[in-house]
């Protein structure tokens, strides 16, 4: 398998549970063919992660649904309700008439005032992003389809929005996230897709992200099971060099076939090892401690 065709699989895998999570796992799978030294293993097992974790979709849903031309008011309220499959037709209607960026603009507020459990509203919606500026133009219809699916899902339908807010240092955040990395480490994934894609925000967009993912960080776990297994995490060690930092990463991803996280959090924590390699060490037990949890 190469990368192009991991995207061709991504644009047609959708959620099985809540959220599409195949593009984002593609792009992390592009930076970790760079972080192992360009193994192309990284497309194949990626693909492998998807077929367990995702549905495949045989076909274009906005192009199997006939509707009339909807006006800017229509559009947003069918998404926002989440009609389908009108909604197919709505998010590719907005995309003709006023282009992607127009679009994420507008879902980028609502992500960026609200604090989510796991953060999937930051963190795929940032992904859909990126995505969007390597697609061919016959790629856009499926990716619009995958994106319709993620907003009615997830956005503008909760009320977790944090009232107070205060600036905080990236640093404070990453101590917070090391502290409580969360299920399969989704605060880490969390920070690393802010810090990833700082540019693509507004000041205020991106101080509002790491408070909420602070906040989050420092909250109770919104579920019991996802509380870290101490007897497994004494086993591990936070005494790792770069190299064995690495080795572990590939082997959080070749090693087992359970969740399409492991390639996200594995992309998550190299980002962050090269970025703060100060933290190498518990980034470093953070890696082995989910090792054995895939183990176990």
């Amino acid at each position: 398998m190469t990368d192009r065709e991991l995207i061709e699989k991504a644009l047609y895998s959708s959620a099985t549970i809540h959220q599409p999570h195949s593009l984002k796992a593609y792009l992390s799978a592009k930076h970790l063919y760079e972080r192992f030294g360009k193994d192309e293993n990284i497309w194949a097992k990626t693909g492998e992660l998807i077929d367990q974790s995702e549905l495949r979709v045989t076909a274009v849903m906005s192009e199997s649904v006939l509707a009339p031309k909807f006006s800017d008011f229509r559009i947003h309220r069918v998404l926002e309700r989440g009609i389908y499959p009108a909604a197919y037709q709505a998010m590719s209607q907005w995309h003709e008439n006023k282009g992607f960026q127009d679009i994420f603009s507008y879902y980028v507020n609502d992500a960026s005032s609200t604090r989510e459990y796991l953060s999937h509203n930051v963190t795929i919606l940032l992904a859909f992003n990126c995505v969007y500026a390597e697609l061919e133009s016959k790629q856009i219809p499926a990716f619009l389809d995958r994106f319709t699916e993620f907003v009615t899902s997830t956005l503008s339908k909760n009320d977790a929005g944090v009232s107070e807010k205060r600036i905080v240092e990236v640093d404070e955040v990453l101590e917070s996230c090391i502290g409580q990395f969360g299920f399969f480490g989704h605060n880490l994934i969390t920070l690393t897709w802010v810090l990833r894609c700082k540019d693509s925000l507004s000041k205020n967009q991106f101080a509002s992200m790491l408070f909420n993912l602070y906040s989050q960080a420092n909250s109770p776990l919104e579920d019991p099971d996802d509380e870290i297994d101490i007897s497994l995490w004494d086993q591990c060690s936070n005494s790792c060099g770069s190299e064995a930092f690495v080795n572990s990463t590939k082997a959080l991803v070749y090693n087992h076939t359970s969740n399409l996280h492991q390639v996200t959090l594995a992309d998550a924590l190299c980002f962050l090892q090269s970025t703060y390699p100060e933290q190498t060490g518990e980034l470093g037990r953070i890696v082995e401690y989910h090792c054995r949890l895939l183990e176990k």
